[in-house]
């Protein structure tokens, strides 16, 4: 029996899938583009760019998947919502509720680009994925490259790319949540990150034996639950508004009279501060679009969803689309809440700011923040406000009064160090704080099992003389657990790009393979490798030479830069003057005007790490459809589907 006689299954036409994703470009990609012309309008008191990237389009695709699961048809199985919600809890971690939101906060529209993209990813797997990976008899993304392309090869590849992808995902989940853990217990940062490493693992252990799907999907509901008690609490002290969700508008006009009110008063300079709603002040566009599909399409292809919740060891091929569209509804209003607690958040803590904090009088909660590592004060990291005092005193154009650009913060810490600062009653910020702990290990949980399943999977294919305690798959999920503990721990980049660069492996190594291998009946193993090789090596490239050989990647494709014509010469100049340097305070200065200056330099075309995908992903497709056809077999494509 062929893909296409599963009974029930969800069969989608041409026209509709073609339509749905027309759409999903117009909601994802061309709206949020165009928000520096949409802006000159209004909707509800807020600018209709910001809008439309922050809430507009999240509900257009939940509108647009609803439509599309409708139209696409299938027998449900009737499952209830509970393994949808177990869907939605796995795919909300720790870094989209304090990551993602610290970065909205960091960059104002911008920031938008990482939660947009997840919805958008959600969405897109509905569409493009679900109907047919369910028709696959596999657990994993490793089984369907195994039973579609044959062959060792193809399957291992997949698995090497998935296991390097999940380990940064598991990094910066673990690394948020050990903030939120930070946050409740005042413990350091290494011991919050053991803890957690060692929780996500008893689960793991626990799930091989007893099957915990309904947990997952109450744990969601704690999840989002504590997230929208927080944020409730957060616009009643800000503005005094009970529906953050509908007066956001409101609350970034505030934001934007605080910013005012901020430079008049003289308690903060331009540079300092972050405009909400203004578009690309950060983020040029191909950046944003960069950062939005590089978690979209990785969405599609991440292996703890497809093999948890797409499979047909998870779901029935007619409800496949159903579930998602279901998850997609819970995970639009975590999403959804995000700008909202970005925008509270710094409204409450620039309306402290505004009312003038004397030097010589910083509040201790400042020290409290600056010794968890979440904000430097006058660029320094002390739990003795004295100490605080004295830095700030000899800053540059000092008038007495702290001021917004003495304050550097974290991206991830911003979430619970504005709260802090801001004299919030505590108790209203655990429910988020628990609720990230609880993401995190859920998270953790699906990432580390979705590994182990695929790695068994590889060798024992579904056969029921598998092990039941497989020690290779057991070992690989330990050395992943133990990768992203320390990637967590030494790692210097946010959670939430952190994040981003491992969905950009898993969008420019599986996504090209996995929709063609869906889609298009002549592709073949040749291609499937090729489109993986190709992808990978040119976001591996780029990522590791952007964060560990900077000046390699400028020397050797400097040209590809988006530096001046000078740069080239100004770095030999550095590099001269470092090696000339003869104390150590010479070498130690000339070194770090070295690393910033390639640091600034040592990209291609501007473009930030995880938005490579603009390049890697179309250059996958591209290999895998030449290779396919140079490849093409005599033999009937009918086989291939079987």
């Amino acid at each position: 029996m062929g893909l296409g006689d599963i009974a029930g299954a969800s069969r989608p036409s041409g026209r509709l899938l073609l339509g749905s994703l027309l759409i999903w470009l117009i909601l994802v990609v061309a709206l949020p583009l165009s928000a520096l012309t949409l802006n000159f309008f209004q909707v509800g008191g807020i600018r209709l760019g910001f809008w439309i990237a922050a809430q507009g389009a999240i509900v257009g695709l939940v509108a647009l998947v609803a439509f599309y699961a409708w139209r696409a048809g299938g027998t449900s199985s009737n499952e209830g919502i509970g393994p949808a919600l177990g869907f939605a809890g796995e795919t909300v971690g720790a870094v989209v509720i304090l990551g993602f939101t610290g970065y909205i906060a960091a960059m104002g529209y911008d920031g938008l680009a990482l939660p947009l993209g997840m919805v958008a990813g959600v969405a897109l797997l509905a569409i493009l994925v679900a109907p047919r990976f369910v028709l696959y008899p596999v657990q994993s993304v490793s089984g369907f490259f195994a039973i579609r392309y044959g062959g060792d090869l193809a399957r291992r590849l997949a698995f090497l790319i998935a296991f390097a992808a999940t380990t940064l995902l598991l990094a910066a989940d673990i690394r948020a949540g050990s903030i939120a853990l930070q946050s409740l217990t005042n413990l350091g940062f290494p011991q919050t990150v053991l803890s957690l490493t060692l929780a996500i693992t008893a689960a793991w252990l626990v799930s091989t034996v007893v099957s915990a799907k309904k947990i997952h999907g109450l744990g969601f509901v704690a999840i989002c639950g504590g997230l929208l008690v927080t944020l409730v609490g957060f616009s009643l002290y800000a503005t005094g508004s009970v529906m953050p969700h509908l007066s956001l508008g409101s609350a970034v006009q505030s934001q934007a009279n605080l910013n005012q009110m901020l430079i008049v008063n003289r308690l903060s300079d331009v540079k300092s501060l972050t405009p909400m709603a203004s578009p690309f002040l950060q983020l040029s566009m191909k950046n944003f679009a960069g950062l939005l599909l590089a978690v979209a399409l990785g969405i599609v292809a991440a292996p703890h969803l497809l093999g948890r919740h797409i499979s047909q060891s998870a779901v029935a091929p007619g409800a496949a689309v159903k579930r998602s569209t279901i998850a997609l509804v819970a995970i639009a209003l975590v999403i959804a809440s995000l700008p909202p607690l970005a925008v509270y958040s710094r409204v409450g803590f620039e309306q402290t700011m505004s009312k003038g904090i004397e030097i010589a009088a910083i509040p201790q909660s400042f020290a409290e923040a600056s010794a968890l590592g979440w904000v430097k004060v006058c660029d320094k990291n002390s739990d003795v406000t004295a100490d605080l005092a004295g830095a700030c005193q000899k800053a540059s154009g000092q008038r007495g009064f702290l001021r917004l650009q003495d304050l550097a913060f974290t991206t991830d810490g911003f979430v619970v160090a504005a709260p802090k600062i801001s004299g919030l009653d505590p108790w209203l910020e655990y429910p988020i704080l628990l609720g990230a702990v609880l993401a995190t290990i859920l998270a953790g949980n699906a990432l580390v099992s979705a590994i182990t399943v695929a790695d068994g999977e590889v060798r024992h294919g579904r056969s029921e003389q598998a092990p039941k305690f497989d020690f290779r798959a057991a070992t690989a999920g330990g050395l992943l657990i133990v990768g992203g503990a320390l990637v967590a721990i030494f790692s210097i980049i946010g959670t939430a790009l952190l994040a981003a660069e491992g969905f950009a492996i898993l969008a420019a190594g599986l996504f090209p393979a996995l929709v063609l291998g869906l889609h298009w009946r002549h592709m073949n193993r040749a291609g499937a490798i090729a489109a993986m090789s190709v992808g990978t090596i040119i976001t591996g490239a780029y990522l590791l030479g952007v964060h560990f050989w900077p000046i390699e990647l400028f020397t050797l494709s400097g040209s590809f830069s988006d530096a001046p014509p000078q740069a080239a010469k100004h770095l030999a100049d550095l590099q001269a003057a470092l090696a000339s340097a003869t104390t150590p305070e010479a070498q130690a200065a000339a070194r770090a005007a070295l690393i910033s200056n390639v640091t600034a330099i040592a990209n291609w075309g501007g473009l930030k790490p995880a938005a490579i995908t603009l390049i890697s992903v179309p250059a996958g497709f591209i290999a895998g459809l030449i290779f396919s056809l140079l490849f093409r077999s005599r033999k009937s494509p009918a086989s291939a589907q079987t």
